[in-house]
């Protein structure tokens, strides 16, 4: 009878601390457990959580930048553990860590239990040296390296594709206006077309063994290895055909 009554005792204590659980998280964020074990208990400072967020989402991040900044928001900043014994362990609440605001699950444990667990912001911010436009560009400017420069900016919310060096776009040419100062992506320039419309090329078909070739006029600008439309100017015949060089198109079959 006197062990149902232990029995019953533990059950209701447990109870009230489960609760006491519940109620910490949904009215602050945080759950505390108070552990059985005795030592000497020192506080984690706000420096030592940051850290260790900052060296799981770091290890974490798939992409590759110059620098990559961590900035944690909504953790407590004094947290009772006994010296030798305790850890961090981390979670993401909804997937991989990507730029921008992260949701992750802190717990603060030992080996028997939880000091605490909370809920808390990650958020990830990049910075690259990208290729900008010096001076505003017009479209179809063929892009020299007095046009450009490297700048430092922050990427965190880029979702195209830039430069990092500029010897990888000069020689291309703008598709539409640039202003000054305005980062380069990748959809804003192409290559130069070597074959312009109007200009006269040599067409080759091959027929298996044979080789046959006809004068013919460009009926569009053309990039290397680009699909196009010719004029067989003999014949009169359009025809689609790939470009080889400023001179030459082969014929598709």
């Amino acid at each position: 009878m006197k062990q149902r009554g232990i029995f019953a005792a533990v059950v209701f204590v447990l109870g009230l601390f489960i609760a006491a659980s519940a109620w910490a998280q949904e009215n602050g964020g945080y759950a505390d457990v108070i552990l059985s074990k005795t030592g000497n208990l020192v506080t984690l400072g706000p420096k030592i959580i940051h850290d260790r967020i900052e060296m799981y989402v770091l290890d974490n991040y798939g992409e590759n930048h110059d620098d990559i900044v961590v900035e944690c928001q909504n953790f407590p900043t004094d947290i009772k553990v006994r010296s030798n014994d305790w850890d961090v362990k981390i979670d993401p609440k909804y997937g991989a860590i990507k730029n921008g605001s992260n949701l992750l699950n802190v717990t603060v444990y030992s080996l028997d239990g939880v000091y605490k667990e909370f809920n808390t912001i990650a958020r990830v911010k990049t910075f690259d040296r990208v290729v900008v436009a010096r001076r505003m560009l017009d479209r179809h400017q063929k892009i020299t390296e007095d046009d450009i420069q490297i700048q430092r900016v922050e990427t965190t919310s880029f979702r195209r594709h830039f430069f990092r060096r500029d010897e990888a776009i000069v020689g291309h040419r703008t598709r539409q206006i640039i202003q000054k100062g305005k980062v380069i992506f990748a959809n804003m320039v192409e290559l130069p077309p070597v074959v312009k419309r109007g200009d006269v090329v040599k067409i080759k078909i091959i027929l298996k063994n044979v080789q046959v070739t006809a004068l013919g006029q460009a009926l569009e600008d053309g990039r290397l290895g680009q699909t196009i439309h010719v004029k067989n100017i003999s014949s009169g015949k359009r025809l689609r055909a790939k470009v080889i060089n400023e001179k030459t198109v082969k014929v598709l079959l």
